[in-house]
């Protein structure tokens, strides 16, 4: 399919919005370069009459253009490689071997810029992320009985220190308590409507020990009496008596 810019003025509007949305949806190539590409391609603006249009990147290749190097019409859109790029990264997070200064490499960004593709994806640096998985392999662990020690192995913290350090923020209690079910704390918990369901927040003098959602208050509370079946568990705010 090849056509005029006349005749389809959204794709001329797409192209000079760089609009990230259309790729992969047309490409376009310009006469005077002789390239084709993507409608988000940074490149220089060209004038109206020297753009084409096609369905696809073969059949630009078959009129005779190359692949613009800029935007790399030959790979899937920009948005989808990052995406995935991302996903890559948060399962090399998982299994330890994630490093910041390569993540990037197969989308063309340094770790800073890929950093920040990250954080931009998921709401979180890569740094937090991986704090946040060590926090959940380590509530996981102890949960399901293991000695801290191995807990703080488990879990991928680089040295005990580390873990202490973090243990109010992340545990809400010391972790020998935690892993003892809430031995020796008292939990005030308070529920509440959100736009995910009922949701139950707990916490001890130390800090958060718990966010749990569901359907119903009541099985949100068994939930948190199983987790913590030897600390005391009393409704409301810490600060009422």
């Amino acid at each position: 399919m090849q056509t005029t810019m006349d005749d389809n003025p959204k794709y001329l509007a797409a192209v000079r919005a760089r609009d990230a949305a259309y790729d992969g949806t047309f490409f376009y190539a310009v006469l005077t370069t002789g390239v084709f590409c993507y409608p988000s391609c940074s490149a220089r603006a060209a004038r109206a009459e020297n753009l084409r249009f096609f369905a696809t990147a073969e059949a630009a290749r078959a009129a005779g253009y190359r692949t613009c190097q800029r935007c790399r019409p030959d790979l899937p859109p920009r948005a989808e490689r990052r995406a995935a790029a991302v996903a890559a990264a948060c399962r090399a997070i998982d299994a330890g071997t994630y490093h910041a200064a390569t993540a990037g490499e197969a989308i063309g960004l340094g770790g800073a810029a890929f950093a920040r593709v990250f954080r931009d994806i998921t709401g979180v640096t890569p740094a937090s992320y991986a704090a946040a998985r060590r926090q959940r392999a380590a509530r996981s662990a102890l949960h399901a009985g293991a000695t801290v020690t191995d807990a703080i192995y488990e879990a991928g913290f680089s040295s005990s220190g580390r873990f202490y350090e973090s243990a109010d923020a992340m545990l809400g209690m010391t972790p020998t308590n935690f892993r003892a079910g809430g031995a020796g704390e008292t939990i005030a918990y308070a529920n509440g409507a959100s736009s995910l369901g009922e949701v139950l927040v707990a916490f001890s003098t130390r800090g958060i020990c718990a966010i749990l959602l569901g359907d119903d208050a009541t099985s949100l509370h068994a939930e948190l009496s199983r987790r913590f079946p030897r600390a005391v568990l009393t409704s409301g705010s810490l600060s009422d008596g």
